[in-house]
């Protein structure tokens, strides 16, 4: 089992893992460590046997790759504290969660609940699989703030998710953004806070499952909540607020925050902030002595660790780049 020291070490949880499995006890013991327990069993002879696997630690997510070097046949029993997500980047292979069943590939995934026993089994023909696995109590937490519900019982998604059209495309684009950023060290933990949370609520809104009824159903929140929400904004918008930060402290679910959000200001609450902090920078940087320090310093404190995408943003609101607004607060 291949793994560099230097991915293990303390604080570089953003960073990625590669291991590898050589036989089939260090591909159960690779397998253990970064998903569930598992059975193993090789279905092809006469090929070198390789597991290779990628695993990116952001919070709550871990976001990886896996691939075999012959066809296999993966079982696994309920994983009791985690939800899953499995993509076929590239080939195809087959799944099953319970009694459901399907084929996944670059066009459809699958999403598995925690309390079923659950199977896949492909690599007969090359396959690379792109996988999610959120953590259980936090998965559920942030749904029943965003839904205003009680979850007595695991969610239960139908297996298929589609990847390659609306929502699910949308979410898949999430995903990889955040590893992206994440591994690369572009996102400050603002930036990412506020990533978990959209892969995470990103996902009931890509696939079918025993809550969508809650989804469609939600009633805007009252014009004091929304109010509340606007004033936390405003009073703190350099702190990690997300939409479940927000709701909370408005008293009410993120889903009805959302929908008085857009239809009294028209923009989401996660865009609302960002509106509200580029006007914090570009207010700081009026001032001459913010105007001392580097442009990306006062970006950063806001939350804008994403340099080139900040400086779009913010001549996207305010006509100029954030260097012309140092320069004119100069010259006065």
């Amino acid at each position: 089992m291949k793994d560099s020291p230097a991915d293990r070490s303390p604080g570089t949880d953003l960073k990625p893992r590669w291991l590898r499995g050589q036989s089939p006890e260090e591909a159960r013991e690779v397998g253990t460590e970064l998903y569930y327990p598992h059975r193993l069993r090789i279905r092809g002879v006469g090929r070198r046997f390789e597991m290779r696997a990628t695993a990116t630690e952001v919070g709550p997510l871990s976001i990886g790759t896996l691939k075999y070097t012959t066809p296999v046949t993966v079982e696994t029993g309920p994983y009791e504290e985690a939800y899953q997500v499995n993509i076929a980047l590239n080939g195809s292979f087959r799944t099953s969660a319970g009694s459901r069943a399907i084929v996944a590939n670059r066009q459809q995934g699958a999403v598995y609940r925690p309390d079923v026993d659950t199977a896949f089994s492909g690599w007969d023909a090359p396959c690379t699989m792109f996988t999610v696995k959120i953590d259980r109590p936090e998965f559920e937490r942030i749904t029943e703030h965003y839904l205003g519900t009680q979850l007595h019982s695991p969610i239960d998604f139908t297996l298929p998710l589609t990847v390659d059209t609306g929502d699910g495309a949308a979410w898949m684009r999430s995903v990889r953004l955040l590893a992206n950023l994440s591994q690369s060290g572009a996102a400050g933990p603002l930036l990412i806070d506020h990533m978990v949370e959209e892969v995470i609520i990103g996902l009931l809104w890509a696939t079918e499952h025993s809550l969508h009824r809650h989804l469609q159903g939600a009633s805007p929140a009252s014009a004091s909540a929304l109010r509340r929400g606007v004033e936390l904004i405003h009073a703190i918008p350099e702190e990690s607020l997300t939409l479940d930060t927000l709701a909370q402290y408005a008293g009410v679910s993120g889903r009805s925050l959302q929908i008085s959000f857009r239809r009294e200001l028209g923009l989401s609450p996660m865009q609302y902030l960002k509106s509200v902090r580029l006007d914090r920078v570009a207010a700081a940087l009026r001032e001459s002595e913010a105007c001392d320090s580097p442009v990306s310093e006062v970006a950063q404190r806001f939350g804008f660790s994403h340099l080139g995408r900040f400086a779009s943003d913010y001549a996207g609101r305010h006509g100029e780049k954030p260097s012309e607004t140092c320069r004119r607060s100069s010259h006065r």
